[in-house]
């Protein structure tokens, strides 16, 4: 009956490409997404709890539309609007549906996305499931994205423009100026993704350029990454964040965020906006510190520490994933990311930076990739 399935994971095993999970005990991790360690901050802890107990509700017991939107909700969507300078927020229960929800609603089969190739996987299963037309340009290239506009923007109604402020995997900062220009010249709608932005270089990509978001700009973000909780968001002007929540089907037809997760978000969003310049610094400090150890091992890597991931590019599969083994016998964890996540043959292993590690974490970090 299974054989199927059987035959095809035996080719994703000849490719070297076989995923499994696994716990991680007793090792070092240096490839979480907690980038100011929010996750495990005490402070948000002990804020949650008090709050639990007082509320004594853990679970949203419906969708946002029916019983699962408290005032908890209401507040997390109102700091977070304030945090990004727009007019409103709509908040989701993860990431990963806030783009599905957001780009199957904004599209129809008269409208367009144009979207970076290298823009996250929830990106294009979004646009997919819009059933608009998708023009892809090549990464960061302004000149293929204005030629695409100018030769079909006349074609569409809408035209949505769609980008990674900080790509996940590369770490690489989008072209903002050239993105909002562009976006103005073609009347076209942008849209970026804050996920590994958002209070990492500043408030956000906007924030990071010396700029603030116009009313054609639609922020999407995560609550999983530098914030340390789970979840996902929308910013935009009101009429928009009215749309989603009358059309955005992730969002209608989902359980609303737990109040766990709302909670750990508005504490640790109460110590970013209190704390952002300090936070912003220490982590480009931290991340400053892991890229030059990494380039003094002689590994290919990026050049800046804007961002706090730092790809150790490899190459092949296999050879990513063996190092990847190697460190694990040093009781360092850094994940091996193959195709599809990153094209065949650039395979990498994704290191990142965070607040979280200790003294003794840097110099576990140094030896072990010194030893290689």
């Amino acid at each position: 009956m299974f054989r199927h399935f059987e035959e095809e994971l035996n080719v994703i095993k000849s490719q070297k490409l076989y995923r499994q999970r696994s716990t991680v005990k007793d090792k070092k991790i240096f490839c979480s997404n907690d980038y100011l360690g929010m996750a495990k901050n005490e402070e948000i802890v002990d804020y949650v709890t008090q709050h639990l107990r007082k509320i004594n509700t853990i679970g949203a017991t419906g969708s946002s539309l029916v019983s699962g939107y408290t005032e908890y909700h209401e507040k997390l969507e109102h700091i977070l609007s304030k945090f990004k300078d727009k007019e409103d927020c709509i908040v989701f229960a993860s990431g990963y549906c806030t783009n599905i929800g957001l780009l199957q609603a904004l599209g129809d089969e008269k409208d367009a996305f144009y979207s970076d190739k290298l823009n996250h996987a929830s990106i294009i299963d979004g646009i997919k499931l819009s059933k608009a037309s998708k023009y892809i340009y090549r990464h960061s290239n302004m000149e293929e994205l204005f030629g695409l506009l100018e030769k079909t923007r006349k074609n569409h109604r809408r035209a949505y423009i769609v980008s990674d402020s900080v790509f996940s995997m590369e770490g690489d900062i989008a072209k903002l100026k050239e993105l909002v220009e562009i976006s103005k010249t073609f009347e076209a709608y942008l849209i970026l993704d804050e996920a590994h932005a958002s209070a990492t270089v500043g408030k956000g990509i906007f924030d990071f350029y010396g700029l603030l978001p116009e009313e054609n700009v639609i922020l999407m973000g995560t609550l999983s990454k530098a914030i340390g909780s789970q979840g996902g968001f929308v910013c935009a002007d009101k009429i928009v964040i009215d749309y989603l929540v009358n059309k955005a089907r992730s969002y209608i037809f989902s359980t609303a965020l737990g109040l766990p997760m709302v909670l750990s978000s508005i504490k640790a969003l109460e110590l970013i906006t209190a704390n952002l310049n300090m936070y912003t610094k220490a982590l480009k400090q931290r991340t400053k510190t892991i890229l030059n150890i990494v380039k003094e091992r002689g590994f290919e890597t990026k050049d800046d520490c804007n961002s706090p991931i730092i790809p150790i590019r490899i190459g092949k599969e296999d050879e990513a994933t063996a190092l990847k083994d190697k460190l694990l016998e040093k009781n360092i964890f850094i994940q091996a990311i193959r195709y599809p996540t990153v094209p065949k043959n650039k395979a990498i292993l994704r290191l990142t930076s965070s607040l979280s590690y200790t003294e003794e974490d840097m110099n576990c970090l140094h030896m072990a990739l010194k030893s290689l």
